[in-house]
This record gives structure tokens, sequence and C-alpha cells, in this order.
């Protein structure tokens, strides 16, 4: 067999399959892409093992080089492996091993670096690998390193970065070090030495990062190197360049928009802020010849530059990276942007020609395709002196900005119609709230008002059931003494055997009579006294401004009567229930007849 040749191949190159055609002679292996045209020829002598394994499009066959490098084709199908490793034996000598991959879905296990890859091993198995070649930047922590990746334009979905835990060992060193190191040998980190850079300027105020850096430009990246952190970014990364004027006109901010945001821990920042003061003067001179600044750059650099800070390194990056510095247009009113506070924080809004830039925490950017509508909300009120001013995104989001000096609201009226965005109306929670104040209204005499005139409704729900008690409970104690069912039949002592009642029995009936009728006398002038307490409360209840504590004070007096009166009776039926006769027996009656 003298040749092999397989059209549907892929070689996937930082996330993106390239296809191509793949073609194996008796001397070499040649892969030709077709998406550049680039042809990758790798001869037999130069290759020192050959893998099968399994791959996400069926079978992927790897050739590791002498020189401690790998490439890697997928593509393949099953059926394809019989022929491989028959022309791999008879033309290179070489035996094809199949290599067995974990699909546990372990996140743990051992790490190995070889032929310019970190390959995860789970179990003695290959879980999978990582081309080191992709590392941009690697970050050590206690027991933790980070990996980042150099981002490709061609790929949908990329992997931005990879953290490994590692535990701390029982030998002597440091093994998140020796992690760190065999990472670096072979990642493609961006790397430059200090004679390199083209120009350096010292002492900057960066307000996101916070902190004073030093700002290094090279040829391909700058460098913006602080006393804790070290970041370099590439030029690819920047987007966008923002030259704003603070609304008190003595200072300037510079903004650089980066897509992917570069990385500090946790915190990603996707806008570098730089801080200038207006009148400060700087002087720089650039490490490049007359001839390459002129070839390069043409009359954008000059070899010595002065003039103001924020002047000379918004020319650097205009000229170094070749993106456009927007700065504010045609709006205005007495200062190019507008104070505001977006959630917790104080900053400044600036209305652009293509859209709108927020400053300083958080950076937000919104281009004017991105606005669905925009209004202004609390801008009709009476007693307030700021409004909001809210841009509904068409996507489905909002952002509001608050606090803004009403004043503000007609240039910015003004503004949106030139630019032909959409202006709603107000909020409707902002039309439901009533901020006038009726100055003739006393809302505290409302609350005591209504506050007496349930107290008095509670009153007089109470005085009809304390009636009604009393009437009931006066027929149970008269039906409990005429229908006693323990009264006793036998003779009392105050009669005699014969029957006859005694001369003591009758004098003492007739003082409990005495008494009787006294005590009922004193119950009804109790119950009159009563009643006239009752109507004393009643007409102090009206003319009295407090009329809770008349109420019951009369009340008591009342209910004290009450009680004397209930008291007395009680006291005269007892006297009178012992003095009744009880009925005569038979033989009494016999007796009485003889």
């Amino acid at each position: 067999m003298a040749a092999m040749e397989f059209d549907d191949v892929y070689e996937e190159i930082r996330g993106v399959l390239n296809p191509g055609r793949l073609k194996l002679t008796s001397n070499s292996v040649v892969f030709k892409n077709l998406r550049t045209g680039k042809v990758e020829t790798i001869t037999k002598d130069e290759i020192e093992n050959i893998k099968w394994m399994r791959r996400s499009r069926g079978y992927g066959l790897k050739f590791i080089t002498k020189n401690d490098s790998s490439l890697r084709y997928d593509g393949f199908k099953d059926t394809d492996i019989d022929r491989l490793k028959e022309f791999m034996t008879i033309n290179f000598g070489k035996n094809v091993e199949t290599q067995k991959m974990a699909v546990n879905g372990w996140n743990w296990g051992k790490v190995s670096f070889g032929a310019g890859n970190l390959a995860f091993q789970v179990d003695h198995k290959q879980a999978f690998e990582v081309p080191l070649k992709n590392v941009s930047n690697s970050n050590k922590g206690k027991n933790e390193i980070t990996l980042q990746f150099h981002q490709a334009d061609d790929a949908k979905v990329s992997l931005m970065e990879i953290r490994f835990y590692v535990p701390p060992g029982d030998v002597d060193g440091d093994p998140v070090e020796d992690f760190h190191q065999n990472v670096m040998r072979d990642a493609a980190v961006l790397t430059a030495k200090a004679g390199d850079a083209i120009c350096s300027l010292s002492d900057i105020n960066c307000l996101v990062p916070r902190g004073r850096h030093e700002l290094r430009f090279y040829p391909s990246f700058f460098d913006l190197h602080g006393k804790s952190y070290d970041y370099k970014i590439p030029y690819n990364q920047i987007t966008r360049g923002f030259l704003l004027p603070h609304k008190d006109n003595r200072q300037m901010y510079f903004v650089l928009s980066l897509d992917p945001p570069v990385k500090h821990g946790q915190t990603r920042y996707q806008y570098i802020i730089f801080g200038f003061k207006k009148e400060e003067e700087t002087k720089v001179e650039l490490s490049l010849s007359l001839e390459v600044i002129q070839e390069k750059y043409g009359n954008n650099l000059h070899k010595e530059m002065q003039g103001p800070y924020h002047d000379i390194v918004s020319r650097l990056f205009r000229a170094i990276t070749e993106q456009r510095i927007t700065v504010p247009g045609s709006f205005t009113s007495g200062a190019k942007c507008v104070g505001c506070s977006y959630k917790a924080s104080a900053g400044l809004l600036y209305p652009l020609e293509r859209g709108f830039i927020y400053i300083t925490k958080p950076p937000i950017y919104i281009h004017h395709d991105d606005v669905a509508s925009c209004g202004f909300n609390r801008s009709n009120t009476t007693t307030g002196r700021t409004c909001d001013f809210e841009i509904q995104l068409k996507s489905g989001g909002s952002h509001v900005f608050s606090n803004i000096e009403k004043e503000e609201a007609k240039p910015m009226s003004d503004f949106l119609s030139s630019k032909d965005l959409r202006i709603h109306a107000a909020s409707n929670w902002d039309k439901k709230i009533n901020y006038t104040v009726d100055k003739d209204r006393d809302i505290y005499l409302e609350h005591v008002q209504n506050e007496g005139q349930e107290r008095e409704d509670e009153d007089d729900e109470s005085d009809d059931e304390e009636e009604d008690e009393d009437f009931e409970g006066g027929e149970e104690e008269e039906d409990a003494l005429e229908y006693d069912s323990e009264a006793s039949i036998h003779s009392t002592e105050d009669e005699d055997e014969d029957g006859s009642k005694s001369p003591s029995s009758s004098k003492k009936r007739k003082k409990s009579e005495a008494s009787s009728t006294s005590s009922k006398k004193k119950s009804d002038e109790s119950k009159k006294k009563s009643d006239d307490s009752k109507k004393k409360s009643d007409e102090s209840k009206k003319k009295s401004d407090d009329p809770k504590k008349k109420s019951d004070d009369s009340k008591k007096k009342s209910d004290d009567s009450k009680n004397k009166s209930d008291d007395s009776k009680k006291k005269t039926k007892q006297k009178e229930s012992p003095n009744k006769k009880p009925p005569k027996s038979k033989e009494q009656i016999e007796d009485d007849s003889d």
C-alpha cells in the first residue's frame, strides 16, 4: 500500500475545527488545511509514537514527534483502524497504540507534562489534555493555579481559563511552583524584555483597576505593571477607546474597552480607566528609529513627544492599536456629561453620538442600536429637584440613572430627539404617587377623632352585654331558690316538736322581713344611682376632650353600685331561705287534727 488519503479530517486549533485532507505516504504525513491552505508535513523519521483514541467526532490519530511536540487529527471511523495499523507497521515501522479514555466524570487525578501538552489522568486513563501553546498566562496562588488561554477569532465558544487545586506535598519543595514552571516552559505567554519596550510611562493613576501603575508599550501588547499585579494585554483585545472630560473641566478620563476582559482574582475588568489632571504635562521618547516610526506609524508618532499627559497616552494607543478614540459630540448642558447615580454609586453619564457611557463604578457602555426607548421618571413633580433617566434595552433589560438635576432634562430630551431615539412616558408608579400636600388638613386630629369614635362604640357594646348578663343571672338565682332539689323536709330549729311556732322565731322572721325590705330599698336606690351615673357618664363623654377616661370612671362607679346591690340581694335571700317553713308531713297533719 503506497499511500492513503482521508478527505473528512479535522485539525483542532484553539477551539476551532479546521477541515482538511490528510495524506499518508511511505515517507511522510501531509495535512492540507482547506480553510487557510496551509500544509503541514511530518517525515517518518520525526515520528516517535502514534496513538489511536476516541474523540467527539469519531476517532482521532495523534502523532508525537521526537522534538517533544504533537499533532492530532480527528474524523476517522472505527473501521479505519485495521488499515492504519497495517500501513504504519509496513511503512513507518511503528505500532499504533490504543489509548483508553476516562469517562467516569471524576475531577481529581494526576497531571503529567509531555509533548507540549498537559494531560489530566484519572485512574491511569487520560481524561483530557491541554496544548500548552494555547496558554496565554498562568497565575498561581497558595494551593491553586489558574491557566488563561488565547482566544481564536473564529471560535464561537472558547475556553477562557481552567483552574487546578494542588494539594500540599509531603516532599520538600513547593508543588504549586513546580506546576507553574512546567506550564511556563511550553506556554505561549506574552513575555518581552524591558529593552524591547517602545516607551514607558510611570506613576499613572488608574481608577479601574485602582492603583498607581507603570504603563509600557510593546509591539504586540502593553504591560500595566502595579505593586501587586501585572497585566499583559494584547492590542487585539482593545475594542474601543474613549477620551472624556470631567464635569469640572479640570480632569480627563481615558477609557479602554477590552474583549475578553482581564481578570484579577475573581474580579473581571472589561474596562480600564485612567485619570489625568488636565494641566499635567509629560515628555516621552520612543526607542524606535526614525525610519521605523515613519514606516509603521507615519506622522501619528514622533521620536520625542511632549504635551498634556492624557493627550500623549491617547495618541500612543491610537497609533499603535489603530483603534479610533471617541470623544463627546454635540451634547452640552454647560458640560459634556451629566452627574448622576447608578444604584448606590455616583458617577458621570456621557451622551455620545453613537451611544451612552457611564463611569466610574461600574463602567457601562450602551450603543444606540441596543436602545429600545428612553424616558424620564419623576420629572413632573413639584417638590423633587431631581429626576431619573431610564434606558430600556431591546434585549429586555433596562438601566436607570438617578439623581439627575431637573435642569438637565431639557437638553437631554433635545439630544435624544435629534438622534431619533424613542422617548417613552413616565412609569406608572410615578403617576400613582400624589406628591401634593393639603396644608389645611390636620391628619393627627382626624386620627384622634377616629380612635375616640371606635372606643365609644366598644363601650356601648360592653354596656349592652353587661345588662343582659344581670337580667339572666337574676332569673337563674330565683329558679334555684324556688326549685331547690336539696331542700330539707324536716322541721327547723325555729319550730316546736308539735309543729307550733315559737315566739322567738316570729321575732326573727319579723327582723328578717324588715332587713329584706330595707335591703330592697337600698338596692333600688343603688340602681337609681347607677342609672344616674350612667347618664352623667354619657353626658361627660360628649362634652369631655378625652372620652375614654371619664367613661371608664363612670363605668367603674356603676359596676361598684351593681356589685353592692347584688351583694345585698344575696344577703337578704340567704336570710329568708332558712325562715321558710318546710312542707308538713302526714303525721303532723293528723296530730293537728286531733
